[in-house]
């Protein structure tokens, strides 16, 4: 009966840790959308608003540089 209610408890907290880390990273992507948003009386032409290729240039270049430091690339 314990290992239930310690398997139940732990669910709920790992339930609870993903609830708030969706609320934070939804909350920063919100944020980032509206600081992108043109101002008053500007277009969006005048922004430099990242392609979504660079976007999954950016991500790749970022996993390559974490498998290098950590030797999964590179043979270390």
């Amino acid at each position: 009966m314990a290992r239930l209610f310690l398997f139940a408890s732990l669910l709920a907290l790992v339930l609870v840790i993903v609830y708030v880390l969706l609320t934070i990273v939804t909350r920063v992507l919100d944020a980032g959308q509206n600081m992108l948003e043109p101002g008053h009386g500007q277009n969006k032409e005048g922004l430099m608003v990242p392609t979504p290729f660079q976007k999954i240039t950016y991500a790749a270049l970022i996993v390559l540089l974490f498998g290098v430091a950590t030797g999964w690339l590179g043979g270390l």
